[in-house]
């Protein structure tokens, strides 16, 4: 309870934001990036963080690597959080098998994205950026888990969620996730695809500071309506509805072309019709320092877009540049949030 006395001691309007960031599978490269992150990037005394996991943990990686990071420690003598500073927040004994999936890991990196998801819930922290996490050992543990942005989604309540990928030179939200290709057609609809639309737009607006920003949308066939019915039947009436609500927004667009157009700045962001029309281009454009942002939950949340990478876990080969992307985005759209232009 200390913990969580000294959180609620550090709120109000004009104290600089809590960043959460969570461990991710500890089997995998999850705090290696985080410590390299946390070296690398200079923080911002206008926000302060808490990493979530096991010191035993960290002190792992240190014993392996060499690699360690001064945190902060949360005390119950300590009265509020200072900006600039890093906090560790220990949830305890976390056994962990390095390298490989496993059940003790997936367990580990639940109670980590727990343990964030109540912080956000009680208004305590007002931004998660996740370490990755192992799918197939969550759902050892947990047999319904599907992945962060689901969890988030659930746990806040969020009435409507969608998955964005940020890069320097490229935006998109997915219209639909993880789906087979062959059911994509069928999970589309004017709603679902208005919806990213707007939870984009106001993204855009909010979190990046883009007043009126451009936003594409894909057509789900080879060069369009040239070879399907959905763009007619789907698409455009999505798009036609969300122009009458005043969003900047055009298409459909044949996926082929668009993306040069917003490579090259045309458009603030596109909306892709499924994962891998998306983040094939996207992955060949950004594949160290894009970042995955869940849009539509009451708190910031962004993540590396890489997974645990077991192979070289505890190695010191980790590559940070995308963790560090993360961190930094959640800086931006955290401090947007709290204190708008």
């Amino acid at each position: 309870m200390g913990k969580f006395r000294i959180l609620r001691h550090s709120q109000s309007s004009r104290r600089p934001p809590v960043i959460a960031i969570t461990m991710g599978d500890p089997g995998g490269i999850g705090p290696e990036v985080i410590v390299k992150a946390l070296r690398r990037h200079k923080l911002r005394s206008s926000c302060r963080y808490i990493v979530i996991g096991s010191r035993k943990i960290f002190s792992f990686l240190k014993q392996k690597t060499r690699l360690s990071f001064p945190f902060e420690s949360l005390s119950p003598g300590r009265e509020k959080l200072r900006g600039g500073k890093v906090y560790f927040w220990e949830m305890g004994d976390a056994p962990f098998d390095a390298g490989k999936e496993a059940k003790v890991n997936g367990r580990a990196a639940i109670r980590a994205i727990e343990a964030a998801a109540e912080l956000a819930r009680r208004g305590l922290v007002q931004a998660i950026v996740t370490a990755p996490l192992n799918k197939a050992s969550a759902r050892l543990v947990r047999k319904d888990f599907i992945g962060h942005t689901e969890f988030f989604a659930e746990h806040s309540g969020a009435k409507r969620h969608a998955m964005m990928f940020v890069g320097p030179k490229l935006k998109l939200t997915l219209a639909t996730i993880h789906a087979p290709l062959k059911t994509v057609s069928s999970l589309l609809s004017p709603k679902s695809i208005l919806d990213k639309i707007e939870l984009t737009a106001e993204m855009l607006r909010g979190g990046f500071g883009i007043r009126r920003p451009k936003i594409a949308v894909c057509a789900l066939n080879p060069h369009g309506r040239e070879c399907g019915k959905e763009e007619d039947r789907i698409i455009l009436p999505s798009v036609k509805r969300a122009r009458k609500k005043g969003i900047n927004v055009s298409g459909p667009y044949p996926a082929d072309q668009v993306f040069y157009s917003a490579y090259h700045g045309k458009f603030d962001a596109l909306i892709a019709m499924y994962h891998d029309q998306g983040l094939g281009p996207f992955k060949m454009v950004h594949f160290h320092d894009g970042v995955n942002v869940t849009l539509g939950l009451p708190y910031i949340r962004t993540s590396p877009d890489h997974g645990t990478a077991y192979d070289i876990a505890y190695k010191g080969k980790a590559d940070s540049s995308s963790m560090t992307a993360a961190l930094k985005l959640s800086e931006t759209l955290v401090l947007n949030r709290v204190h708008p232009a």
